[in-house]
């Protein structure tokens, strides 16, 4: 009597110290997939700024991600001093989320051959003292009509598309390292258009706008309002890029540079041909 007792409470152990052990597994593994989430919806977060706002939400929903999911997100972010709180926005601080180059998508390429053919020669402007195979949008919407059947709506989108992503790669660039006298346009920085003597430069300064894009986005965030038609260049912009890039810039233009990614990835809302739309964070703050 005494050993079938025995054996039933070594049984009861045994299946007690089985369901504790499947109960831990049960629980490790959903710790592990909700902090899997977690990663995956910061790391899409990343692509849009690091901003949690309306337009991020709807787009977090459209690529997957619950309700549930979003609102644990925004309420740990909510909690953390370091977050950046402005006009019903949450930018997620830099120890959270690193603001990444965005995802552009476009249907126009540099490529097409409604691009190329508004594509100069190198030496086009060599007379002026410019080198560099410069882009020109001479007619380039009513030939989009023509080719494709956009509308100006549509063409300007995929254009301004097409710059983002081809500025953001460093197939095209808009340097000048003189802040009064723009480019003569976009140039090309691959093939034959390339062996300009400025090139090491754009090169190097394409380098320093994808690793500090983060940085540079969060400082100079403080000196421009959320309001419709703002660019990104402040008078302390200079000073910024000099200082976070331990005085390596050499592009006067890099704020625009970032400015018209960001345009491209639609962080602009309300852009058109004839609007300049208004920039959101984390662009900018609210005032």
């Amino acid at each position: 009597m005494c050993g079938e007792k025995l054996s039933f409470v070594r049984n009861t152990v045994r299946l007690i110290g089985f369901a504790c052990g499947l109960l831990f597994v049960l629980v490790s593994s959903a710790s592990a997939q909700g902090a899997n989430q977690n990663e995956a919806l910061i790391q899409f977060f990343a692509g849009q700024g690091c901003a949690i706002g309306p337009s991020t939400i709807i787009a977090a929903r459209v690529d997957g991600f619950s309700p549930h999911e979003i609102d644990q997100l925004r309420d740990a972010a909510r909690s953390d001093p370091d977050t950046i709180k402005t006009g019903g926005w949450l930018v997620l601080s830099a120890e959270v989320c690193e603001i990444e180059l965005p995802r552009i998508n476009n249907q126009l390429h540099v490529s097409d051959p409604e691009v190329a053919e508004r594509i100069s020669a190198v030496d086009a402007y060599a007379a002026e003292g410019s080198f560099g195979c410069f882009f020109h949008l001479d007619g380039l919407f009513e030939h989009l009509a023509l080719t494709r059947g956009w509308s100006e709506r549509k063409a300007t989108h995929e254009y301004i598309g097409m710059v983002g992503a081809t500025l953001k790669s460093g197939e095209l660039t808009f340097y000048s390292e003189n802040p009064l006298a723009s480019p003569y346009g976009y140039s090309l920085t691959t093939g034959p258009c390339a062996e300009v003597p400025n090139m090491p430069k754009i090169k190097q300064n394409h380098e320093l706008l994808v690793r500090h894009f983060d940085a540079l986005i969060r400082a100079n965030a403080q000196h421009v309002v959320c309001e419709a038609g703002a660019n990104l260049y402040t008078p302390e912009f200079h000073d910024i890029a000099k200082n976070l890039t331990d005085n390596m810039n050499r592009n006067e233009w890099l704020w625009f540079e970032i400015q018209v990614i960001a345009m491209g990835a639609g962080w602009y809302e309300g852009l058109s041909w004839s609007r300049k739309g208004m920039p959101r964070p984390p662009l900018c703050h609210f005032e």
